[in-house]
């Protein structure tokens, strides 16, 4: 159900796994499955994707600005690095600062 998916997934759309795939001190990386927003058409395929969370905005600005020029295009093919798809800040989205209060790994105590 809807209400099931809005408490349960991260955004209401990504399943991330409950172990980062990596951590540092500077960021984390999870495993997810996009499973596509309420706005979007149920008929969307499940995707996997990887999602890396950056606590400090100087190492979120200073990493968007490797990966992508001035016109916001590519910087590197996606043959080589594996390219962004969408960024989030909790200082411009509140559905995504809500999100990272709120979430918890699945076997979390709620």
């Amino acid at each position: 159900c809807r209400e099931c998916r809005e408490v349960s997934l991260f955004m209401g759309r990504y399943d991330l796994e409950d172990q980062p795939q990596y951590e540092s001190p500077t960021c984390k990386i999870y495993n997810a499955l996009d499973l596509g927003g309420s706005q979007e058409k149920s008929t969307i395929e499940p995707r996997l994707v990887v999602m890396k969370f950056v606590e400090k905005e100087e190492h979120f600005v200073n990493e968007m600005q490797a990966r992508r020029n001035n016109d916001g295009s590519p910087r590197f093919s996606s043959e080589f690095v594996t390219p962004d798809l969408d960024s989030y800040r909790a200082d411009r989205d509140a559905g995504y600062a809500d999100a990272c209060k709120t979430w918890k790994p699945h076997g979390a105590d709620a």
